[in-house]
Protein backbone atom coordinates (compact mmCIF):
# COMPACT_ATOMS: atom_id res chain seq x y z
CA UNK A 1 0.00 0.00 0.00
CA UNK A 2 1.43 3.27 -0.71
CA UNK A 3 2.91 5.71 1.82
CA UNK A 4 1.04 9.49 1.80
CA UNK A 5 0.64 12.11 4.28
CA UNK A 6 -2.35 13.19 5.67
CA UNK A 7 -3.40 15.61 2.68
CA UNK A 8 -3.02 12.48 0.28
CA UNK A 9 0.33 13.80 -1.00
CA UNK A 10 2.24 10.79 -2.86
CA UNK A 11 6.08 10.73 -1.65
CA UNK A 12 8.09 11.40 -5.12
CA UNK A 13 11.32 9.72 -4.93
CA UNK A 14 12.38 9.83 -8.80
CA UNK A 15 11.95 13.19 -9.00
CA UNK A 16 15.53 15.34 -9.29
CA UNK A 17 15.81 17.74 -6.90
CA UNK A 18 19.31 18.91 -8.44
CA UNK A 19 19.86 22.84 -8.43
CA UNK A 20 22.97 23.28 -9.84
CA UNK A 21 24.02 27.04 -10.87
CA UNK A 22 23.98 28.05 -14.33
CA UNK A 23 26.47 30.32 -14.22
CA UNK A 24 29.32 28.11 -13.15
CA UNK A 25 29.71 24.23 -13.13
CA UNK A 26 30.63 22.81 -9.90
CA UNK A 27 34.27 21.75 -10.01
CA UNK A 28 35.57 24.57 -13.03
CA UNK A 29 38.46 23.16 -13.31
CA UNK A 30 39.85 19.65 -13.53
CA UNK A 31 41.70 17.25 -11.22
CA UNK A 32 44.78 15.80 -12.41
CA UNK A 33 44.95 12.66 -13.67
CA UNK A 34 47.36 10.22 -14.12
CA UNK A 35 47.61 6.98 -16.56
CA UNK A 36 47.22 4.19 -14.42
CA UNK A 37 46.94 0.53 -15.90
CA UNK A 38 43.65 -0.99 -16.68
CA UNK A 39 42.09 -3.32 -13.62
CA UNK A 40 42.90 -6.93 -14.30
CA UNK A 41 42.02 -8.73 -11.09
CA UNK A 42 39.71 -11.69 -10.90
CA UNK A 43 37.61 -11.42 -8.10
CA UNK A 44 33.99 -12.81 -8.05
CA UNK A 45 31.02 -10.42 -7.99
CA UNK A 46 27.46 -10.51 -8.57
CA UNK A 47 25.75 -11.32 -12.36
CA UNK A 48 26.01 -8.82 -14.33
CA UNK A 49 27.65 -6.37 -12.60
CA UNK A 50 30.40 -5.42 -15.07
CA UNK A 51 32.87 -6.09 -12.86
CA UNK A 52 33.54 -9.94 -13.90
CA UNK A 53 36.33 -10.34 -17.03
CA UNK A 54 33.92 -12.82 -18.49
CA UNK A 55 31.10 -10.34 -18.90
CA UNK A 56 31.07 -8.11 -21.70
CA UNK A 57 32.00 -4.68 -22.14
CA UNK A 58 35.01 -3.00 -20.53
CA UNK A 59 36.05 -2.63 -17.53
CA UNK A 60 37.18 0.65 -17.32
CA UNK A 61 34.01 1.96 -18.01
CA UNK A 62 31.91 3.81 -14.62
CA UNK A 63 30.29 1.92 -12.43
CA UNK A 64 28.08 4.54 -10.80
CA UNK A 65 24.57 2.73 -10.41
CA UNK A 66 24.30 1.42 -6.89
CA UNK A 67 22.57 -1.86 -7.05
CA UNK A 68 20.70 -3.15 -4.56
CA UNK A 69 20.03 -7.40 -4.34
CA UNK A 70 16.80 -8.80 -3.72
CA UNK A 71 17.09 -9.40 0.27
CA UNK A 72 17.36 -5.72 0.61
CA UNK A 73 21.38 -5.67 0.72
CA UNK A 74 23.51 -3.52 -1.22
CA UNK A 75 25.73 -5.07 -4.47
CA UNK A 76 28.71 -4.15 -6.57
CA UNK A 77 27.54 -0.95 -8.33
CA UNK A 78 27.24 -1.49 -11.98
CA UNK A 79 27.48 0.57 -15.30
CA UNK A 80 24.07 2.80 -16.43
CA UNK A 81 24.38 0.23 -20.01
CA UNK A 82 23.96 -2.89 -17.76
CA UNK A 83 21.37 -1.07 -15.62
CA UNK A 84 19.25 -0.27 -18.42
CA UNK A 85 19.76 -3.46 -19.76
CA UNK A 86 18.83 -5.45 -16.59
CA UNK A 87 15.40 -3.41 -16.75
CA UNK A 88 14.70 -3.94 -19.99
CA UNK A 89 14.75 -7.90 -19.35
CA UNK A 90 12.75 -7.44 -15.94
CA UNK A 91 15.34 -8.07 -13.75
CA UNK A 92 15.75 -5.43 -12.29
CA UNK A 93 13.80 -1.90 -11.36
CA UNK A 94 14.74 1.47 -10.64
CA UNK A 95 15.86 3.06 -7.60
CA UNK A 96 16.75 6.37 -6.00
CA UNK A 97 18.41 7.01 -2.47
CA UNK A 98 18.22 10.56 -1.06
CA UNK A 99 21.23 11.96 -2.32
CA UNK A 100 19.31 11.75 -5.85
CA UNK A 101 21.89 8.98 -7.20
CA UNK A 102 20.08 6.62 -9.27
CA UNK A 103 20.21 2.55 -8.78
CA UNK A 104 18.50 -0.62 -9.11
CA UNK A 105 16.68 -2.92 -6.99
CA UNK A 106 17.21 -6.54 -8.03
CA UNK A 107 14.10 -8.96 -8.66
CA UNK A 108 15.71 -12.14 -9.38
CA UNK A 109 18.14 -13.32 -6.97
CA UNK A 110 21.62 -13.54 -7.38
CA UNK A 111 25.76 -13.78 -6.57
CA UNK A 112 27.03 -11.83 -3.50
CA UNK A 113 30.57 -11.55 -4.05
CA UNK A 114 31.78 -7.93 -3.67
CA UNK A 115 35.19 -6.29 -3.75
CA UNK A 116 36.45 -4.82 -1.30
CA UNK A 117 35.19 -1.59 -0.12
CA UNK A 118 36.19 1.26 1.51
CA UNK A 119 34.71 4.55 2.95
CA UNK A 120 36.31 7.80 3.63
CA UNK A 121 35.38 10.26 6.32
CA UNK A 122 37.37 13.44 7.15
CA UNK A 123 35.60 15.18 9.52
CA UNK A 124 35.24 18.63 10.30
CA UNK A 125 33.74 21.41 12.58
CA UNK A 126 31.46 23.10 9.82
CA UNK A 127 32.14 21.29 6.45
CA UNK A 128 33.13 16.80 6.04
CA UNK A 129 34.05 14.86 3.21
CA UNK A 130 33.31 11.77 2.66
CA UNK A 131 34.34 9.09 -0.81
CA UNK A 132 32.82 5.61 -1.24
CA UNK A 133 35.35 3.66 -3.02
CA UNK A 134 34.67 -0.20 -4.41
CA UNK A 135 37.39 -2.34 -6.38
CA UNK A 136 39.53 0.10 -7.48
CA UNK A 137 37.09 2.50 -8.53
CA UNK A 138 36.32 6.14 -6.47
CA UNK A 139 32.17 5.78 -7.04
CA UNK A 140 31.31 8.70 -5.10
CA UNK A 141 32.09 11.96 -3.02
CA UNK A 142 30.04 14.26 -1.11
CA UNK A 143 30.86 17.47 0.52
CA UNK A 144 28.55 17.68 3.24
CA UNK A 145 27.55 20.54 5.57
CA UNK A 146 27.25 20.16 9.10
CA UNK A 147 24.23 21.99 11.14
CA UNK A 148 25.38 25.64 12.66
CA UNK A 149 26.87 24.75 16.15
CA UNK A 150 26.29 28.54 17.36
CA UNK A 151 22.95 28.80 16.73
CA UNK A 152 21.76 26.14 18.54
CA UNK A 153 24.00 27.03 21.45
CA UNK A 154 22.33 30.27 21.16
CA UNK A 155 19.18 29.09 21.55
CA UNK A 156 19.50 26.78 24.53
CA UNK A 157 20.87 30.01 26.24
CA UNK A 158 17.95 31.93 25.25
CA UNK A 159 15.84 28.85 26.75
CA UNK A 160 17.79 28.84 29.73
CA UNK A 161 17.09 32.61 30.64
CA UNK A 162 13.43 32.52 30.09
CA UNK A 163 13.09 29.44 31.91
CA UNK A 164 14.97 31.02 35.24
CA UNK A 165 12.21 33.86 34.52
CA UNK A 166 9.09 31.83 34.79
CA UNK A 167 10.35 30.76 37.89
CA UNK A 168 9.68 33.78 39.54
CA UNK A 169 6.41 33.49 38.34
CA UNK A 170 3.22 32.82 40.28
CA UNK A 171 2.08 29.55 38.46
CA UNK A 172 2.36 25.92 39.13
CA UNK A 173 5.00 23.63 39.53
CA UNK A 174 5.86 20.55 39.29
CA UNK A 175 8.01 18.15 41.46
CA UNK A 176 11.74 17.96 40.24
CA UNK A 177 12.77 14.72 37.92
CA UNK A 178 15.73 13.12 38.74
CA UNK A 179 15.63 10.33 37.13
CA UNK A 180 15.87 11.57 33.20
CA UNK A 181 19.54 11.75 33.06
CA UNK A 182 21.19 9.36 30.78
CA UNK A 183 24.38 7.40 31.61
CA UNK A 184 25.87 8.18 28.50
CA UNK A 185 24.52 11.81 28.46
CA UNK A 186 25.59 14.32 25.42
CA UNK A 187 25.11 18.08 25.10
CA UNK A 188 22.25 18.80 22.64
CA UNK A 189 25.10 21.15 20.74
CA UNK A 190 27.01 17.89 20.19
CA UNK A 191 24.58 15.85 19.47
CA UNK A 192 23.22 17.79 16.46
CA UNK A 193 26.72 17.34 14.71
CA UNK A 194 26.78 13.25 15.61
CA UNK A 195 23.11 13.02 14.57
CA UNK A 196 23.94 14.46 11.19
CA UNK A 197 27.16 12.79 10.53
CA UNK A 198 25.10 9.37 10.98
CA UNK A 199 22.16 10.74 8.78
CA UNK A 200 25.09 10.60 5.71
CA UNK A 201 26.87 7.42 6.62
CA UNK A 202 23.80 5.28 7.30
CA UNK A 203 22.63 6.60 3.51
CA UNK A 204 25.50 5.43 2.11
CA UNK A 205 25.69 2.09 3.72
CA UNK A 206 22.09 1.13 2.61
CA UNK A 207 23.13 1.49 -0.52
CA UNK A 208 26.85 0.32 -0.93
CA UNK A 209 28.81 -2.31 -0.01
CA UNK A 210 30.82 -1.39 2.67
CA UNK A 211 33.07 -3.80 4.60
CA UNK A 212 35.84 -0.61 5.62
CA UNK A 213 35.73 2.33 6.95
CA UNK A 214 38.94 5.15 6.72
CA UNK A 215 38.55 7.68 9.18
CA UNK A 216 40.73 10.77 10.50
CA UNK A 217 40.79 10.67 13.58
CA UNK A 218 41.73 14.13 15.10
CA UNK A 219 42.86 14.34 18.53
CA UNK A 220 43.54 17.52 20.74
CA UNK A 221 44.96 17.94 24.16
CA UNK A 222 42.54 20.73 26.26
CA UNK A 223 44.29 19.82 29.37
CA UNK A 224 47.39 20.96 27.74
CA UNK A 225 46.25 24.04 25.09
CA UNK A 226 43.14 25.90 25.50
CA UNK A 227 42.55 27.64 22.01
CA UNK A 228 41.30 24.08 20.80
CA UNK A 229 37.45 24.83 21.64
CA UNK A 230 36.49 24.02 17.49
CA UNK A 231 38.21 20.55 18.23
CA UNK A 232 35.19 19.58 20.50
CA UNK A 233 32.62 19.34 18.28
CA UNK A 234 34.81 16.28 16.30
CA UNK A 235 36.23 14.62 19.80
CA UNK A 236 32.66 14.02 21.44
CA UNK A 237 30.60 11.30 19.77
CA UNK A 238 33.46 9.75 18.21
CA UNK A 239 32.23 6.95 20.13
CA UNK A 240 28.45 7.46 19.05
CA UNK A 241 30.20 6.36 15.25
CA UNK A 242 32.71 4.12 16.18
CA UNK A 243 29.65 1.76 18.22
CA UNK A 244 27.99 2.26 14.81
CA UNK A 245 30.44 0.41 12.28
CA UNK A 246 31.42 -2.21 15.34
CA UNK A 247 27.91 -2.99 15.20
CA UNK A 248 27.54 -3.52 11.38
CA UNK A 249 31.07 -5.50 11.50
CA UNK A 250 32.89 -2.94 9.54
CA UNK A 251 36.28 -2.58 10.07
CA UNK A 252 38.18 0.72 11.09
CA UNK A 253 40.68 2.50 10.27
CA UNK A 254 42.13 5.66 12.04
CA UNK A 255 44.74 7.58 10.85
CA UNK A 256 46.17 10.94 12.64
CA UNK A 257 45.97 14.69 10.37
CA UNK A 258 49.82 14.13 9.73
CA UNK A 259 49.92 10.73 8.02
CA UNK A 260 46.89 12.34 5.81
CA UNK A 261 48.96 15.12 4.62
CA UNK A 262 51.75 12.64 3.47
CA UNK A 263 49.33 10.30 2.10
CA UNK A 264 47.48 13.32 0.22
CA UNK A 265 51.36 14.39 -1.18
CA UNK A 266 52.37 10.51 -1.71
CA UNK A 267 49.54 10.23 -4.48
CA UNK A 268 49.12 13.83 -5.81
CA UNK A 269 45.60 14.51 -5.10
CA UNK A 270 45.19 18.54 -4.57
CA UNK A 271 43.68 20.15 -1.59
CA UNK A 272 41.96 23.70 -1.59
CA UNK A 273 43.31 25.67 1.97
CA UNK A 274 41.87 29.04 0.83
CA UNK A 275 38.02 28.85 0.71
CA UNK A 276 37.17 25.66 2.79
CA UNK A 277 33.35 26.59 1.89
CA UNK A 278 34.26 26.53 -1.70
CA UNK A 279 31.90 23.71 -3.62
CA UNK A 280 34.38 21.37 -4.84
CA UNK A 281 35.92 17.96 -4.67
CA UNK A 282 39.37 19.12 -3.40
CA UNK A 283 37.90 20.97 -0.86
CA UNK A 284 37.29 18.23 1.53
CA UNK A 285 36.91 14.94 -0.40
CA UNK A 286 40.65 14.69 -1.55
CA UNK A 287 41.78 13.72 2.00
CA UNK A 288 39.02 11.46 2.57
CA UNK A 289 39.83 9.80 -1.24
CA UNK A 290 43.73 9.76 0.63
CA UNK A 291 43.41 7.49 3.53
CA UNK A 292 40.86 5.49 1.51
CA UNK A 293 43.49 4.87 -1.55
CA UNK A 294 46.15 3.81 1.38
CA UNK A 295 43.67 1.86 3.45
CA UNK A 296 43.37 -0.17 0.43
CA UNK A 297 46.53 -0.67 -0.97
CA UNK A 298 46.08 -0.17 -4.86
CA UNK A 299 47.86 3.07 -5.30
CA UNK A 300 46.62 6.04 -6.85
CA UNK A 301 42.99 6.39 -7.32
CA UNK A 302 41.75 8.38 -9.54
CA UNK A 303 38.32 11.39 -8.22
CA UNK A 304 35.00 10.47 -9.42
CA UNK A 305 33.22 12.88 -11.38
CA UNK A 306 30.02 11.51 -9.09
CA UNK A 307 30.98 14.78 -6.81
CA UNK A 308 27.42 16.17 -4.92
CA UNK A 309 26.83 18.77 -2.10
CA UNK A 310 24.37 18.37 0.56
CA UNK A 311 23.33 21.23 2.34
CA UNK A 312 21.99 19.68 5.83
CA UNK A 313 22.36 22.67 8.42
CA UNK A 314 18.57 23.94 8.30
CA UNK A 315 16.86 23.12 11.78
CA UNK A 316 13.00 23.44 12.09
CA UNK A 317 11.69 25.85 14.85
CA UNK A 318 10.17 24.17 17.89
CA UNK A 319 7.90 24.74 20.16
CA UNK A 320 8.72 27.02 22.84
CA UNK A 321 6.65 28.26 25.71
CA UNK A 322 7.39 32.48 26.11
CA UNK A 323 8.85 34.81 23.81
CA UNK A 324 11.27 37.08 24.51
CA UNK A 325 9.53 40.15 23.16
CA UNK A 326 5.60 40.68 23.53
CA UNK A 327 3.44 40.21 20.63
CA UNK A 328 1.04 42.68 19.30
CA UNK A 329 -2.74 42.12 21.55
CA UNK A 330 -0.06 39.84 23.98
CA UNK A 331 -1.14 36.70 21.71
CA UNK A 332 0.85 33.60 22.27
CA UNK A 333 1.27 32.37 18.33
CA UNK A 334 1.39 28.35 18.68
CA UNK A 335 4.83 27.27 17.20
CA UNK A 336 4.99 24.00 15.58
CA UNK A 337 6.59 20.34 16.84
CA UNK A 338 8.24 19.44 13.20
CA UNK A 339 5.42 19.74 11.17
CA UNK A 340 2.80 22.14 9.02
CA UNK A 341 -0.69 20.23 7.97
CA UNK A 342 0.94 16.61 8.16
CA UNK A 343 4.04 17.63 6.08
CA UNK A 344 7.24 17.33 8.13
CA UNK A 345 9.32 20.75 8.12
CA UNK A 346 12.53 20.41 5.69
CA UNK A 347 11.41 18.15 2.87
CA UNK A 348 11.42 19.30 -0.41
CA UNK A 349 8.02 20.31 -1.98
CA UNK A 350 7.18 20.77 -5.55
CA UNK A 351 4.44 22.53 -7.39
CA UNK A 352 3.75 24.37 -10.70
CA UNK A 353 6.30 26.91 -11.65
CA UNK A 354 9.37 25.98 -9.21
CA UNK A 355 10.40 23.34 -5.87
CA UNK A 356 11.82 24.48 -2.36
CA UNK A 357 12.24 23.42 0.88
CA UNK A 358 9.48 23.40 3.50
CA UNK A 359 10.08 25.72 6.48
CA UNK A 360 6.63 26.43 7.44
CA UNK A 361 3.43 27.88 6.87
CA UNK A 362 0.19 30.14 8.02
CA UNK A 363 -3.14 28.92 8.03
CA UNK A 364 -3.14 27.50 4.31
CA UNK A 365 0.03 29.22 2.87
CA UNK A 366 3.08 27.63 3.24
CA UNK A 367 6.59 29.09 3.85
CA UNK A 368 9.36 27.70 1.83
CA UNK A 369 13.14 28.32 0.69
CA UNK A 370 13.05 28.90 -3.45
CA UNK A 371 15.82 26.95 -5.02
CA UNK A 372 15.23 28.74 -8.26
CA UNK A 373 15.72 32.27 -7.10
CA UNK A 374 18.32 31.07 -4.73
CA UNK A 375 16.99 33.24 -1.72
CA UNK A 376 18.88 33.28 1.55
CA UNK A 377 15.55 33.93 3.60
CA UNK A 378 12.41 32.34 3.36
CA UNK A 379 9.40 33.86 1.54
CA UNK A 380 5.94 33.63 1.39
CA UNK A 381 4.51 32.79 -1.65
CA UNK A 382 0.94 34.19 -1.25
CA UNK A 383 -0.34 31.95 -4.63
CA UNK A 384 1.26 28.83 -3.52
CA UNK A 385 -1.60 27.53 -0.82
CA UNK A 386 -0.79 24.44 0.38
CA UNK A 387 -3.75 22.33 -1.76
CA UNK A 388 -1.21 23.31 -4.55
CA UNK A 389 1.48 20.89 -3.99
CA UNK A 390 1.98 18.52 -6.36
CA UNK A 391 4.94 16.06 -4.50
CA UNK A 392 6.74 16.31 -1.84
CA UNK A 393 10.41 14.48 -1.23
CA UNK A 394 12.60 13.27 2.15
CA UNK A 395 15.70 13.93 -0.04
CA UNK A 396 18.70 15.78 1.37
CA UNK A 397 19.06 19.30 -0.34
CA UNK A 398 21.80 18.68 -2.43
CA UNK A 399 23.58 20.53 -5.54
CA UNK A 400 25.18 18.09 -8.29
CA UNK A 401 24.57 14.78 -8.81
Amino acid sequence: MEKTTRLKLQECTSTPLACTASSEPLNDTKYSKKVISSDTSKFQSHVRSGYNPSNRGSLSAKHLVYVVGIDGKPLTPTTPKRAKKLMKEKQARPLWNKFGQFGIHMEVSTRTEKPKSVLGIDNGTKFEGYTVTVGKENIIGIMWKLPDKKKLVKKLVERKQLRRARRFRNCRRRKCKFQNRKETFIAPSQKQIIDSRLKCIKELYNYYPIDGVAIEDVCFNHKKYRWGKNFTTIEIGKKIIDDFFINKNIKIYKFKGHQTESFRKKYGYQKLKCNKSKIDFRTHCADALSITAETMGIGYIEPTENFIYVDDSYRCTRRRLHDTQYSKGNIRYPYSSGSFKGISKGCIIGFDGGYGQLVGGTKNNCWYRDFELRNKKPILQKGKIIKKIRWISHGFKYIGG
